[in-house]
């Protein structure tokens, strides 16, 4: 039985993210995240690694089994736990909000899943592997790591003298990882994108969408704009720091986006130099965050019955550029800020909606004619000289 003993607090100073087990810090975990934050691992990544540390310890603790005795049957019985039991956010769902593994019938996307996610699981134990060998090293836990490593059939490190030129690959998937789906992507469809922007309600929320479709950042990305430096409507070009490498990178834009900020910043939204540019429209204004941006496109979702999401917006500004034969793949890459170009080349994989209305022509259009003698040939003569059957 799993309790939910502990939680995961922000500090204002220090190490931002810490687990409070089951009240004080729990000193292990905070040394691997601070050891994670000294590798200049972004906040996002800590909170998302405290989260998972925190599941690991309320499943030892329903078993009355301290972290540092862990074994590798602990282990297993953890993963059997994950992809047994549901997530309770997606149990406990509001009636408006469809129910989980269900198909929207507009966009053909199916919505989350009761339990785990392979990926999530599999990233929980990368974590937990990588938790258990900092403390290996620092003589904190076990002498050896309960969680299995991820290794391929070849000896060494995984790939170890890696040819960037190649795709990564991992021949062997270690005990206890799951399958995971080949990587897919959505992008929306020109009149569902079109119905997507007029249900919008303001200004600033058409800025942000256009800008999500024209130039393919992240929804983060596009969120942490600042004034001073990060427009530049002569250029038409926007400079969002990447989510991966957090360099200052700078993307085009549409001329339309630009159009929309303009009107949206005559509404009178705070413009300081160095501040935020996007902000709420409600109250007291405050900096938008991503998941008030989220509830942007879920109202607009809700009126049109439809469950697109913000990074589809980045797939369908993929797709576009894709499609138009002036931007070869690495142009694309280049504008996506893809550290490979295998995950650009994702994009280039038919969608299945292009796959059905080809088979569909295929099948509507004529059988060509089959091949005939002309009338004015002698057919005896052709047979003979074909070596055809008279």
């Amino acid at each position: 039985m799993v309790t939910d003993v502990g939680r995961v607090v922000e500090f204002e100073t220090g190490l931002r993210w810490r687990v409070l087990f089951p009240e004080l810090e729990h000193v292990a975990a905070s040394g691997y995240l601070r050891d994670l934050a000294a590798s200049d691992c972004s906040a996002g990544t800590l909170r998302s690694y405290a989260y998972d540390l925190l599941r690991w310890f309320r499943f030892l603790h329903g078993r009355w089994t301290p972290w540092d005795r862990a074994e590798r049957i602990d282990v297993r019985e953890f993963v059997e736990w994950l992809r047994e039991t549901p997530v309770q956010q997606r149990v406990r769902r509001r009636p408006d909000v469809p129910a989980p593994g269900s198909v929207n019938p507009l966009t053909g996307k199916t919505s989350l899943g009761t339990m785990y996610a392979a990926r999530t699981i599999n990233h929980q134990l990368s974590v937990l592997f990588g938790f258990y060998e900092w403390a290996c090293a620092a003589d904190l836990g076990p002498l050896v790591n309960p969680v299995p490593a991820q290794r391929t059939r070849s000896a060494g490190r995984v790939a170890a003298h890696h040819n960037p030129m190649e795709d990564f690959v991992i021949h062997q998937r270690a005990r206890y990882r799951q399958k995971t789906p080949h990587p897919t992507w959505r992008a929306i469809p020109d009149d569902a994108a079109d119905a997507l922007f007029g249900a919008l309600r303001s200004h600033r929320d058409r800025a942000l969408v256009s800008f999500w479709l024209s130039s393919g950042v992240r929804a983060s990305e596009l969120l942490g704009l600042r004034h001073g430096g990060d427009l530049d409507a002569g250029a038409k070009t926007i400079t969002v720091v990447s989510k991966g490498s957090r360099l200052r990178e700078t993307v085009p834009a549409s001329v339309d986006s630009f159009v929309w900020l303009a009107l949206y910043l005559q509404e009178g939204p705070p413009v300081e130099h160095g501040g935020p540019v996007w902000w709420t429209r409600q109250g007291t204004p405050r900096p938008l965050t991503y998941h008030a941006a989220r509830a942007v496109l879920q109202r607009a979702n809700a009126s049109l019955g439809t469950n697109w999401t913000l990074h589809d917006l980045r797939h369908t500004a993929a797709a576009r550029l894709l499609a138009d034969p002036a931007f070869t793949l690495f142009d694309v890459q280049t504008i996506l800020r893809h550290a490979s170009i295998s995950t650009t080349q994702i994009y280039t994989q038919p969608r299945l909606e292009d796959l059905v209305a080809k088979v569909l022509e295929h099948h509507a259009r004529p059988r060509p004619a089959r091949p005939v003698i002309e009338p004015t040939y002698d057919e005896s003569m052709v047979r003979e000289l074909l070596g055809l059957p008279a």
